[in-house]
């Protein structure tokens, strides 16, 4: 029963239901390697996910001890496992170390290109954490660090690298800063009292909401162009426009009904979306067996 406790907890930390923002981009990147001829074993599949989760682990457990002191005084985090004592600090800081290696290890295990790239993308993840108490963009840093998992999949899949995957880390990077963007600002008044660096403390509602906009627009624009760069076939962009569809609805929701429906729109769609994406070019891959 403890070890289930625990378990629990260790989920709550890390927010496990939040995987379904990122990992959808990160196995679409799979498929579409497929796609370009490159077979992926069962053993390299497992060493890539174990790396996505590791990853996602250590940028996790380390933004929990980084901002323990935030976290304590915001009333939306202050039921967190790290802020209640559920998990203690060190266990948190013990966790991320742990995390870190597993996922430094796993890259060892895909390639040599992918264990050298490791290094650099955990200062990325680890600085997202850090990146809100001196700048606003920190929704956009977010982006960076999460855009790099349909990248490194890629990588992971294929050894070497192609620009067109650029281009599905974009989707994800504008994806994710638009709904961070939307997401943060409930915190607008605690981040203000506390000197903490976003757009909505810097620029207020109105303009968070264009910069939203934006970047959905942005994403929505970026899926259209990865499907033309792969010839993906007419399932995805059926796939891309319904989540145009949905990025306009997610907007205009919160444009209505403000921060009530801030959680449907930020989990619900943002589950769907990626989910959508991963449907669209899984149709692809099948097309090719």
């Amino acid at each position: 029963m403890k070890f289930f406790k625990s378990a629990k907890a260790y989920s709550e930390l890390i927010k496990l239901g939040h995987t379904l923002f990122a990992l959808p981009f990160a196995l679409s990147a799979l498929c579409l390697a497929y796609i370009n001829g490159y077979s992926i074993t069962p053993s390299r599949f497992i060493w890539i996910v174990l790396a996505f989760a590791a990853a996602r682990s250590t940028a996790m457990g380390f933004n929990r001890f980084a901002d323990a002191d935030i976290d304590i005084l915001n009333p939306r985090t202050k039921n967190r496992p790290s802020v209640t004592g559920k998990i203690s600090l060190r266990d948190v800081k013990i966790f991320t170390a742990i995390s870190a290696a597993i996922f430094v290890f796993s890259a060892f295990m895909i390639n040599e290109l992918c264990f050298w790239l490791s290094f650099p993308a955990l200062c990325v993840l680890l600085g997202y954490s850090c990146a809100k108490r001196f700048t606003a963009a920190a929704h956009y840093i977010l982006g960076v660090a999460l855009a790099l998992a349909p990248i490194g999949a890629w990588i992971a899949a294929t050894d070497g690298f192609s620009p067109r995957i650029l281009c599905l880390g974009g989707v994800l990077f504008f994806h994710i800063s638009g709904f961070d963007l939307v997401y943060s600002l409930q915190d607008r008044e605690f981040d203000i009292a506390h000197n903490l660096h976003s757009v909505p403390a810097r620029f207020g509602r109105r303009a968070t909401l264009f910069f939203a906009a934006f970047s959905f627009a942005a994403a929505a624009a970026l899926l259209f162009l990865t499907g033309m760069l792969f010839e993906l076939n007419f399932a995805f962009h059926a796939c891309a426009a319904i989540t145009a569809v949905l990025y306009a609805g997610g907007y205009m929701t919160i444009e209505r009904c403000g921060m009530r429906k801030v959680n449907l729109v930020f989990f619900y769609e943002n589950v769907a979306v990626s989910a959508l994406i991963l449907l669209g070019t899984a149709a692809n891959a099948i097309g090719h067996i």
